[in-house]
């Protein structure tokens, strides 16, 4: 006799398979989301150590000299950008960071629905098991029964003394 939740034990691997992807594209994404971080980090990083230098050598082609106004305008504007570019360094490892918490979210999501889907698929293999069990010992109980049809009833010394 075929199980009658077959169909059903079928749909939860399928959900099962498909959360099981689901959390590893979540993972996935997350470790793309951190080594982005990183590499803004570096980056920033790389910038801060460096800052100091750049805007030096921007000051140091007015110093010890005459210049215009124009020129000092022009290394202002060079100094705020390399400040601006600090900022949006900064701002960028922010929204890195915020991207890296977001995809933690996602993953942890998608693992409780991992889980869910395991224990739906479990308890439907479970009661395959059981029903399993149940139909090998129906099928023993009909065996016997047939076998008793065939043999007969053995007769003991109790039977043979109505016989008389």
């Amino acid at each position: 006799m075929a199980y009658a939740l077959e169909s059903m034990l079928r749909i939860r691997v399928m959900r099962e398979d498909r959360a099981g992807k689901d959390l590893v594209a979540a993972r996935h994404a997350r470790e793309v989301a951190q080594v982005e971080l990183d590499a803004r980090k570096r980056k920033l990083s790389d910038y801060d150590r460096t800052k100091e230098e750049r805007r030096d050598r921007v000051f140091d082609t007015i110093l010890m000299r005459p210049v215009s106004r124009d020129e000092i305008d022009r290394v202002r504007s060079a100094v705020s950008q390399i400040d601006e570019e600090g900022v949006l360094l900064t701002d960028g490892v922010h929204r890195a960071e915020a991207d890296v918490e977001q995809k933690d979210q996602q993953a942890e999501k998608a693992h409780g629905r991992f889980i869910a889907a395991v224990k739906e698929r479990a308890k439907v293999s479970q009661h395959r098991e059981i029903w399993a069990e149940e139909e090998r010992r129906i099928q023993e109980m009909r065996a016997d029964a047939e076998m008793e049809e065939f043999t007969g009833r053995k007769m003991t010394d109790d039977d043979s003394d109505d016989l008389d």
